[in-house]
């Protein structure tokens, strides 16, 4: 897939040059600094998440969803920086009926939110899904994630169930 420029807009102001594109392998130090804030966002809105690295900020896990044939990310490049990124695969869970796209990650850089960057990434996955014959797509997103639960509503997603938790207290 050719690199798409996206004019994004933010309080009227347009970003020009936003590039939503294949991630590389020189990408991905700058992929796991942004998934390593993801991380500590998740950490934030999550008290059962670690704040500290896992597996999904591991170099050699990134490149391998970098290199894959049915896992994808996707960078966007702005101001000669990668701003964002998304990350996800193709799986067939074993009761569903179809291949099934997920999306893992999707992240964009605070300074550069709401302007459109993250739905051209989630817009890219989505192509990238359809080309390879998915039939539906999942994403998990926290319920107070407000942002993110409209961009994805936007594109069509729906709510098709609710986690529930029970912490127990220490004692």
């Amino acid at each position: 897939m050719p690199p798409r420029r996206v004019k994004a807009l933010s309080s009227g102001v347009i970003l020009e040059n936003v590039k939503i594109r294949h991630a590389s392998e020189a990408d991905l130090q700058q992929i796991v600094k942004l998934s390593e804030k993801l991380g500590r966002d998740e950490s934030a809105m999550d008290s059962m998440v670690s704040p500290l690295p896992s597996e999904f900020q591991n170099p050699k896990w990134i490149l391998k969803n970098i290199k894959g044939e049915n896992t994808v990310v996707f960078v966007a490049e702005a101001d000669g920086k990668i701003v964002g990124y998304s990350l996800g695969w193709i799986s067939q869970p074993w009761s569903y009926k179809a291949k099934r796209g997920y999306i893992c990650d999707c992240f964009v850089e605070k300074s550069y939110r709401r302007r459109g960057i993250g739905k051209a990434l989630v817009k890219a996955m989505l192509e990238w899904f359809k080309d390879k014959g998915v039939e539906c797509v999942e994403a998990d997103i926290y319920s107070s994630n407000i942002p993110s639960l409209a961009l994805f509503k936007s594109l069509g997603f729906k709510e098709v169930s609710k986690r529930l938790r029970l912490i127990f207290e220490k004692q």
